[in-house]
């Protein structure tokens, strides 16, 4: 059995998908990118009867981790990669795109500097470092579920415009087209899809097919 439910949620101005992820076996949940909406996650944890436990920011724009300082308790622990943890308490070029910027947000608890596994008891997750849309985007992994922020989209890959790199996203592609297995993929923006499907359609992959 899977251990977590998934439930996505639509929130902010450009439409950010919010994912919370229930233990099954307890009442402890996670949040990925709380974008915006802060009281349609909160009431969707209440109606879960969750306990929010943890934060994942799959990288730092304002339209992923609007809600974050309102949502976040002393018992939340907020993780980050160390590339992008400056956003959390830097204005930028997006602030005059929303109506009230809350940066400066206190700093993330965590910050992410490897690949691999980590634990926040009962969560088990990879992360898997994939710079492009910014220096600190990442993927999570949770069993057969890979949250991909803005890196990876249905048919599609997050722009580079907003401090990001084309020659790291042409590197963080090929990786992820080269990444064994085969996982749900849960994007930043829009619909589902799966890292088999992506391969095969998905344009942005057409250099790496057949090489």
């Amino acid at each position: 059995m899977i251990d977590y439910i998934v439930t996505r949620l639509v929130v902010g101005g450009l439409d950010t998908n919010c994912y919370i992820l229930k233990h099954r076996q307890s009442r402890a949940a996670a949040v990925i990118d709380p974008g915006g909406d802060l009281l349609v996650i909160k009431n969707a944890l209440f109606e879960q009867e969750a306990s929010l436990r943890l934060i994942l920011l799959t990288h730092g724009h304002i339209d992923h981790i609007l809600a974050l300082e309102d949502l976040r308790t002393p018992n939340t622990i907020v993780c980050i990669h160390k590339n992008d943890a400056h956003m959390l308490v830097e204005r930028d070029l997006f602030t005059s795109m929303v109506p009230h910027d809350p940066r400066p947000m206190r700093p993330a608890e965590f910050l992410f500097e490897r690949d691999g596994k980590y634990k926040v008891d009962p969560f088990e997750f990879y992360v898997i470092h994939t710079p492009g849309h910014t220096a600190g985007s990442v993927c999570y992994i949770f069993e057969d579920c890979l949250f991909t922020g803005d890196t990876l989209f249905r048919g599609s890959i997050g722009t580079t415009m907003f401090g990001g790199s084309d020659a790291e996203m042409h590197e963080t592609l090929e990786a992820l087209y080269r990444y064994p297995g085969d996982y749900g993929i849960y994007p930043g923006h829009g619909e589902s899809t799966s890292l088999s499907d992506e391969k095969r359609d998905n344009p942005f992959f057409e250099p790496f097919r057949g090489v």
